[in-house]
């Protein structure tokens, strides 16, 4: 009589999402049993926008928790802070987002995996249009370019980002800033020539002088102008790795408000430190320093 053998057991394979990131779950993550993943593939709108929101349901298990200041790390890239929006029960990723995508060449049709590792970190897989993943940019890039962004220059209070040449008239540029240095206050004040970057990207960087004694990292400002509006804008860094401080969400409202353009000179005063920050900006336009 034959007799049947008996079948192995099959083994399961399971994914492992640590295979070669080197990042383990956090002490605070060993005991979750709700899935702390999710992904997003990467829209025209997004780009437009320079918004990504997380899932709704992500929201639900793990938003109470989650603050309004991300870090996002990418393997051999280093940690990103991005700031985040919230609003009811909708999450956005935000302030930060842009640089995030320029240093990782992220465009439309990448799909990006985030994995949270709780205490307001993700770990990010980053997927080309190929669904191949990128070879990673190296994190020395992000040093040697923070280091740029932070000279300034004594005199004048500007960053060096500030004194690049642009497509304005230099002699319409040249009357309006000797015009704003002329009426700029000697103390707690800065100046920015808005460069096309300025207007593209939206953000301003502020001085690190001036930062580490007026302003905190993450944190919302009033800027006003000359009459009684103000517009709320959030100073934050650009890097976790970073000293130099940016004026990001809220900057595009205020720049279309007050139809900034490149060349603009904007001279921004500490008016009062609490309990919210108050600086009054001052514009000199670059065209009205057109001599005919």
């Amino acid at each position: 009589m034959m007799v049947a053998k008996s079948k192995a057991p099959r083994t399961r394979m399971v994914p492992n999402w640590n295979y070669d990131h080197h990042q383990q779950p956090s002490s605070s993550m060993n005991a979750r049993t709700v899935p702390s993943h999710f992904f997003k593939i990467i829209l025209p709108s997004t780009m437009q926008q320079m918004k990504l929101s997380i899932p709704p349901k992500f929201v639900i298990d793990f938003g109470d928790e989650i603050s309004t200041l991300a870090t996002l790390t990418v393997s051999c890239s280093g940690t990103w802070k991005v700031g985040l929006l919230k609003a009811e029960k909708n999450i956005w990723f935000c302030d930060g987002l842009e640089d995030f995508f320029e240093h990782h060449s992220i465009s439309a049709g990448h799909l990006l995996v985030f994995k949270y590792e709780g205490h307001s970190n993700f770990h990010v897989i980053i997927f080309d249009k190929t669904a191949t993943e990128i070879k990673y940019p190296s994190s020395k890039n992000i040093i040697l370019e923070e280091l740029e962004d932070t000279v300034v220059l004594d005199d004048s209070n500007m960053s060096r980002h500030d004194m690049q040449p642009s497509d304005t008239s230099s002699k319409e540029r040249e009357r309006a800033i000797q015009a704003a240095k002329l009426s700029m206050p000697k103390s707690r004040s800065f100046m920015t020539v808005l460069q096309p970057y300025n207007i593209r990207f939206q953000y301003v960087y502020v001085p690190k002088g001036f930062a580490n004694k007026h302003v905190a990292w993450n944190q919302f400002v009033n800027l006003q102008t000359c009459g009684e509006k103000q517009w709320r804008v959030r100073c934050y860094c650009h890097t976790s790795t970073s000293s130099a401080m940016r004026l990001g969400m809220g900057w595009a409202a205020f720049s279309r408000d007050n139809y900034l353009e490149e060349g603009d000179v904007c001279v921004f005063e500490m008016i009062k430190a609490s309990p919210t920050v108050l600086m009054r900006v001052s514009i000199f336009r670059a065209h009205d320093y057109v001599v005919n």
